[in-house]
């Protein structure tokens, strides 16, 4: 037990001390590791299985019937990949696929606000939203149902990118910004509808994936 106790010790110290040393130029960068770090060694003691809810590949759209129903075809489309341990990543792109991807590395959640904070990655595909790259914010998400879904999709849910842009990862994390998932059809996300995403089962083939 002791030994199994002290390779565990072990194993978490060299884990920290390799995160030091491969410490980037940017501050920025060496604090989103440092805390993606933390968040994995936290994650690994709670269950984290909820975000395996949301992996797959969704589309999404964000226009409303007068009865809160989504409506038209779906401008957009995202693939989420999550592991049991919480980390993951997200790519989202338009249908077309003209204007480049944009992934979000994912570094840490609050199960109960259902709160998702994460870095934009510095990637060449990220041509849509080409001044956000390396930088931080928080997507604000609904529970995951089969129950009212549009379009016969068979799972569905809302999200809000309610805070985005951000240059440090502690500015996201003291963010006082709310969002109210009640009003997703109308301003709930910052004076914005929440965007829809609708489960989808053909393969998504725009560039970069």
């Amino acid at each position: 037990m002791k030994q199994t106790l002290l390779k565990t010790v072990a194993m978490i110290g060299l884990l920290l001390s390799f995160s030091h040393c491969e410490m980037e130029k940017q501050v920025s960068e060496s604090e989103a590791n440092q805390n993606l770090l933390v968040g994995l060694l936290a994650g690994s003691a709670t269950s984290t299985s909820f975000l395996l809810e949301y992996n797959g590949q969704w589309n999404v759209g964000y226009s409303y019937d007068s009865e809160g129903k989504l409506s038209g075809t779906p401008t957009g489309r995202i693939i989420i990949a999550t592991n049991p341990d919480g980390s993951g990543s997200i790519i989202s792109s338009d249908t077309s696929g003209t204007s480049g991807d944009i992934t979000y590395r994912i570094l840490s959640f609050d199960k109960s606000k259902r709160y998702l904070y994460y870095q934009n990655t510095p990637g060449s595909n990220n041509n849509q939203f080409i001044d956000n790259r390396t930088k931080y914010g928080r997507i604000d998400y609904s529970a995951s149902t089969n129950s009212g879904c549009e379009l016969g999709s068979q799972r569905c849910f809302y999200f809000c990118e309610a805070v985005s842009g951000k240059t440090t990862y502690s500015e996201v994390l003291n963010s006082t910004v709310t969002s109210d998932p009640t009003k997703y059809a109308t301003n709930g996300c910052g004076g914005f509808t929440f965007s829809r995403a609708l489960s989808r089962t053909e393969n998504s083939t725009w560039t970069g994936l």
